[in-house]
């Protein structure tokens, strides 16, 4: 079993976030935060879960985008570090990596780039995860890594917990 079992694995966005916890980091975004999951399955759009993991906080949202977008990061960072793997239905993919506010590192895993061409940043790990040519079979779960490695947020055995969340309208 998946240590995120709990994200969909056709469809997901997930935000590592070093050092908050889920209230802190949902109410970075400026919205409502509800505790547990009780309204799971009754929201179609703008749901954000907020999962607890050891260094911090996973976001996770089914079929949502949120957590790559500029104006979700840049608060989000402030103070501390987020790096967001997206995939929708259509296989469109990125990686986005902020640093207080700041965008660090941005690519999508699911097309390798020439280690020549691509950023700087975090290349030993891209390349050693597959996430450049030569090497690129690494996908999803290599891009999920390298967020864990950035941040150093790791899903945990409570990760599959929905411990808060709320309604982000984009």
């Amino acid at each position: 079993m998946s240590v995120y079992s709990w994200l969909d694995d056709d469809a997901f966005c997930a935000t590592h976030v070093r050092g908050l916890t889920p209230h802190e980091a949902l109410a970075r975004l400026g919205i409502e935060v509800f505790d547990g999951d009780d309204e799971e399955g009754e929201i179609e759009e703008g749901l954000i879960c907020a999962h607890p993991a050891e260094g911090g906080t996973i976001l996770g949202e089914w079929n949502g985008f949120a957590g790559r977008l500029d104006e979700v990061l840049r608060p989000l960072s402030a103070g501390t570090v987020t790096a967001s793997v997206f995939v929708n239905v259509n296989r469109v993919a990125s990686f986005k990596h902020y640093a207080d506010g700041r965008k660090i590192l941005s690519f999508d895993p699911l097309i390798p780039h020439d280690a020549d061409d691509a950023p700087q940043d975090y290349l030993a790990d891209r390349i050693e995860l597959g996430l450049v040519h030569g090497n690129s079979e690494g996908g999803l779960v290599a891009a999920r890594q390298l967020a864990e490695r950035i941040t150093g947020v790791r899903p945990n055995a409570s990760s599959h917990i929905v411990a808060a969340h709320g309604v982000l309208e984009y």
